[in-house]
């Protein structure tokens, strides 16, 4: 069965519909890569990595996927029919003074054609981005950001810029990738962390430390409303493909913010149990959230119209980080 990857992007959100797709999940604890059946909940395949994996992205084809390991320190290339290593990519520039010697590879993203990934570097002496050629498959350059509390990072769609979340900060840094040039710092209070895309071009982050969502226009790159009083605790940021949805996870109050993307209004607020976070991600088409808790061990369906919780899947012990793979 061939695997094309979901590649959020402009263009897809237009033509993805009700495509059959599978969900990988990143669970820390056990060291696991898992692809799971988000009907069934079976697990497909699965990779043992030998440390903890973090954040992962799939190739516009979904032959491959990539995952951060902070602890290794590396980034593992998996090939997604069986799930088995293709390569191990290291480098000097993920080492660092820490304690650990690490400067925990994490937050991941892919250009559109999937010719470079961006891995940001969490505890680098010097905080930055490498830069990763796919092909290759080796880092070709770093680029330094100096602000600290990158934490995760996504690339838009079309435009190919990078968004950059400092929940230390409390900005967002903007990278052209066809440049490598910051082109715009924005202020962001509240500990911004997750970020989700929107088809019109709106930029949706999550707050860690106020629970807040930011919604920033991209054409300007400047923030247009503040989402307040959504809930407590870290969590992450999604946006459907359709762009009629946005949801907000929050580890303290155990909830997810389902949000109407077009008028930026709560529609409702879902208990999906114990944190700290939840990494949530809409089906192509949009009927379906899933949110993978650390808390629970699970994978938690959610149904969008409903706006109910419609299964929990258990996927290894902490599920962190991961996305979405299309059957074709």
């Amino acid at each position: 069965m061939r695997l094309a990857a979901l590649a959020l992007s402009l263009a897809a959100a237009t033509t993805a519909g009700a495509q059959a797709h599978t969900i990988v999940a990143l669970s820390h604890n056990d060291h696991t890569v898992y692809e799971l059946d988000p009907v069934s909940g079976r697990i497909l395949n699965q990779f043992k990595a030998l440390e903890q994996p973090h954040e992962g992205v799939p190739s516009p084809d979904g032959k491959t996927f990539y995952v951060a390991v902070p602890n290794g320190p590396h980034v593992v290339v998996l090939e997604t029919r069986g799930f088995t290593q293709l390569a191990k990519i290291e480098s000097p520039f993920f080492t660092s003074s820490a304690r650990n010697g690490s400067a925990s590879p994490h937050g991941s993203a892919l250009t559109a054609d999937g010719s470079r990934l961006y891995v940001g570097l969490e505890n680098a002496d010097v905080p930055g981005i490498v830069v990763i050629d796919t092909k290759s498959r080796k880092v070709v350059k770093k680029i330094d950001v100096v602000l600290r509390g990158g934490h995760f990072l996504a690339i838009q769609p079309v435009t190919d810029k990078l968004y950059y979340p400092m929940r230390d900060d409390n900005r967002v840094l903007v990278i052209d990738t066809k440049t490598d040039a910051i082109t715009k710092i924005i202020t962001v209070p509240g500990g911004p962390v997750g970020v989700g895309f929107a088809p019109n071009g709106d930029v949706w982050i999550h707050c860690d430390r106020d629970g807040s969502v930011a919604v920033i226009d991209s054409k300007r790159d400047s923030v247009v409303e503040t989402l307040k009083d959504l809930g407590k605790g870290a969590g992450r940021m999604a946006v459907s493909p359709d762009g009629r949805w946005a949801a907000s996870t929050h580890g303290g109050t155990e909830d997810v913010a389902l949000i109407d993307a077009r008028t930026r209004q709560v529609a409702a607020t879902i208990k999906i149990g114990a944190g700290p976070s939840a990494f949530p991600v809409f089906s192509p088409d949009g009927s379906k959230l899933y949110a993978m808790n650390v808390g629970t061990g699970e994978v938690i369906v959610i149904d969008t119209e409903t706006r109910s919780v419609v299964a929990r899947h258990k996927v290894g012990t902490n599920p962190f980080g991961g996305g979405i793979l299309i059957r074709k």
